[in-house]
């Protein structure tokens, strides 16, 4: 996994660093937390989330909930009747 030497927040990209080189060395799929089913898979998800966000600071757009899109068609099937 990447650094996050360049982050925005100088102590996140330290902790994520720190994460990252636990993380990498699990066993692929291995189950971190037997109650809750976390597992390396869903670190690995998080860290690739947070760096890919790195650069983004408080208030970022990166760092904002996105607006709902309007979806571009139906969630239900349309069929059409004869």
């Amino acid at each position: 996994m990447a650094a996050f030497d360049d982050s925005a927040d100088p102590e996140l990209g330290a902790a994520c660093n720190r994460l990252a080189a636990w993380v990498e060395s699990l066993p692929e799929d291995a189950l971190i937390d037997r109650g809750s089913q976390l597992g390396e898979q869903d670190l690995a998800l998080i860290l690739r989330h947070l760096y890919a966000t790195r650069h983004g600071g408080p208030g970022s757009p990166a760092l904002e909930t996105p607006e709902p899109r309007a979806a571009s068609r139906p969630s239900v099937p349309v069929t059409a009747k004869s």
